[in-house]
């Protein structure tokens, strides 16, 4: 059960309580206000999105401060509910882009370090053969000078040129080794770049949060053409990156959910979302998860996430949850 079917449920049930007793404890009131003081606690979260915090502690005191109409007050903590997943939401995104951001920063560390490795090793080979140059020359000079004073130095001018020659070998693995670790550092920042960008297309390509009951991958409605059930073929893409994750877990159940924003009938909204949720479905299913791990479920236009009254809010309500449940 989702986080906003649990609510609705206590919602209704202290509804139900005040119609025949007293109650002693607002639970409802209670959950909600539990849940934001747990994400202001969170202290790898809270600093992350002051404003959306802002704006749930204000709808929790308005729903606080709501008495008489039970029904209206409930609307209220609804809201206060919705208010707080956004918070956190917005708040796990802002943390992601930053992790992102430090991957490029240490991105791009390693490649200055690995220019600079290239240079150091370059400016010691130039310098080794400069070396090796000059002292093949003294040698050499050394060699003539002997042979020209006594033929019995010439054991001892070979000898001098052989250890010369083993000097420069030596230089040479020492060059190589050089290479060695230039290259591993550059191995090194492509690896960083790969996870980089592996971050940014998550990013970019889901939406994805963290809730009571699982991790949600919401896909827009660029997946459907207007008022159709039908994946477009480039939606494939998509998909294959949800059934990666859904495959990573592979012992976990999966629930997709289907809404649409308050255009047109309720009931015509409704079987709408029900068949996306489908479609989404058998898609994944010939992508290889299994179909026992799922259900779906049409949600109508009764869960928007943003309002209805503007046509980027209807862009958003159009969407199918899929969510890897935890329990």
């Amino acid at each position: 059960m989702t986080r906003g079917a649990v609510l609705t449920a206590v919602l209704m049930a202290v509804t139900l309580a005040a119609c025949t007793s007293a109650p002693k404890k607002d639970l409802a009131l209670e959950q909600v206000r539990n849940q934001l003081e747990e994400l202001k606690s969170n202290s790898d979260l809270s600093g992350y999105a002051p404003l959306s915090l802002g704006e749930a502690e204000r709808a929790l005191r308005a729903a606080e401060a709501a008495t008489g109409n039970a029904t209206y007050r409930n609307h209220l903590l609804y809201m206060a509910d919705r208010r707080i997943q956004i918070a956190r939401t917005v708040a796990q995104r802002q943390q992601l882009e930053n992790e992102l951001q430090a991957l490029e920063d240490e991105r791009n560390r390693m490649l200055v370090r690995a220019s600079q490795l290239e240079a150091e090793n370059a400016r010691m080979e130039a310098e080794r053969a400069r070396l090796i140059s000059q002292a093949t020359a003294e040698d050499a000079e050394r060699a003539r000078q002997l042979a020209q004073e006594a033929r019995q130095r010439e054991a001892v001018s070979a000898r001098t040129a052989e250890q010369a020659r083993e000097e420069a070998e030596q230089a040479k693995a020492l060059a190589e080794t050089s290479a060695r670790a230039a290259d591993l550092a550059r191995q090194e920042a492509e690896l960083a770049s790969e996870q980089a960008q592996s971050l940014r297309r998550q990013l970019e390509n889901l939406q994805l949060r963290q809730t009571e009951s699982g991790v949600v991958v919401t896909l827009g409605d660029v997946l459907f053409e207007t008022a159709q059930a039908e994946l477009k073929e480039e939606a494939m893409a998509s998909l294959v990156e949800v059934v990666d994750l859904l495959q990573s877990e592979p012992d976990k159940k999966i629930r997709i959910e289907g809404h649409t924003d308050s255009v047109g009938s309720a009931e015509g909204n409704l079987q709408l979302s029900q068949r996306r949720a489908d479609s989404v479905l058998d898609t994944l299913v010939s992508l290889g998860v299994d179909r026992g791990r799922v259900t779906t479920a049409g949600m109508g236009e009764d869960f928007p996430i943003a309002s209805n009254d503007t046509e980027e809010g209807r862009s958003r309500n159009r969407r199918v949850d899929v969510i890897l449940l935890d329990d």
